[in-house]
């Protein structure tokens, strides 16, 4: 597709079903940017699913990097070493596309208010939102600061473990840390709750959700998944089972508790400890039923995997790229109807474009180069 070969013998279905699911709810929250005149039903579905994208793609990332890493840990040979060839494949995968698109922001963020983004040196080592919310610019970064510090944090925890009880089971260690950091986090989101007065689900999003260090537990949801998939505890008959107490449980905390009237300032220790935990739980209840998925080879299936593989471009380029400058050259916050319609569907489309060029000019090409021994 689009001059793409695509192995799907590589592939797994169902999770680039799930992640061309995340970046297209990540995008659509997003496109409620466009006007304030959407119909209120698509405005209220627009505000809900920007959150589950990005859990979606926390989950997927920590049940296959745990993968990686158990197998890693396993090894007889796990070092200070073979973490930081792990860590440069992932860096290799990242960080090229990372700091590209931090450059085109610095560019048009010139461009257009004419001055530098506030606290920059902060992005060139993810820390713009690790106590707080990040600034205005580059704000969809906040997700890859959360995953980055947990891929670091987690395999050097683990190598700790390793050198101080070289004769207890490896496989243990890694449930230990990934059970640890669940807790503890927790226990960090629990702190959150007492010192800070919840005023609205603004508030929580901006001062909590994308706070590195309230989050830094996502991902390790992810591993403790792998870790129970790979002993048989969540897969064959149970998976659908548990992948329709997922979806319940997904509807339930993202659309019934919402069109209940259910608000974050009136339920701050839900909203602040609870809430974000349980989102991942019921993600992670639906993944063994889509990995058992088998699809034969067709156009849909071309589609799904399409978009997951230009999924990481899109998420960069989608919002502080493409749509700011769309609306600096088309301002769009008075439109309506028919014109609404057409002006989204074509920041969709371009979006897809862009993001296909980056991923086949860019992106691979510099993922290719992790393959290169020299």
């Amino acid at each position: 597709m689009f001059g793409l070969t695509i192995d799907l013998n590589k592939r797994i279905p169902g999770l680039d079903i799930a992640r061309a699911i995340a970046i297209s709810l990540v995008v659509f929250s997003h496109s409620l940017w466009i006007s304030d005149f959407f119909p209120p039903a698509i405005s209220w579905l627009m505000q809900l699913s920007g959150t589950i994208g990005v859990e979606i793609f926390f989950i997927i990332s920590g049940f296959l990097i745990g993968k990686i890493v158990l197998r890693m840990l396993e090894n007889e040979n796990f070092s200070f070493s073979e973490i930081m060839v792990f860590l440069k494949r992932r860096w290799f995968r990242t960080l090229p596309n990372y700091y590209l698109i931090l450059f085109v922001n610095v560019f048009l963020w010139y461009l257009i208010y004419n001055q530098i983004p506030e606290k920059l040196y902060l992005y060139f080592v993810y820390l713009q939102n690790l106590t707080q919310t990040s600034p205005d610019f580059y704000r969809i970064s906040w997700s890859l600061a959360v995953e980055q510090f947990s891929y670091i944090i987690g395999p050097f925890s683990l190598l700790l473990l390793v050198k101080l009880f070289p004769k207890v089971k490896r496989r243990y260690f890694f449930l230990v840390v990934s059970l640890f950091m669940i807790v503890l986090f927790l226990g960090v989101r629990l702190y959150f709750n007492s010192i800070h007065e919840l005023t609205s689900i603004v508030d929580w999003n901006e001062s909590l959700r994308k706070v590195t260090i309230y989050r830094l537990d996502a991902i390790y949801y992810g591993f403790v998944l792998f870790y129970l998939y790979s002993r048989n505890h969540i897969s064959g008959k149970w998976s659908l089972i548990f992948f329709q107490i997922g979806l319940l449980g997904v509807f339930t905390l993202h659309v019934l508790i919402f069109a209940l009237g259910i608000q974050a300032q009136d339920y701050p220790l839900f909203f602040n400890v609870f809430y974000l935990p349980l989102n991942s739980i019921t993600i992670c209840l639906t993944i063994p039923f889509l990995i058992s998925i088998k699809l034969r080879n067709s156009y849909f299936l071309k589609c799904v995997t399409f978009l997951s593989l230009i999924s990481y471009s899109i998420y960069l380029l989608h919002y502080t790229v493409i749509l700011h400058s769309l609306k600096v050259l088309f301002p769009s916050d008075n439109l309506k109807g028919f014109p609404l319609l057409t002006y989204t569907f074509s920041y969709w489309v371009l979006v897809v474009l862009l993001s296909y060029l980056l991923y086949r000019f860019f992106e691979k090409p510099m993922t290719n180069l992790r393959e290169v021994k020299k």
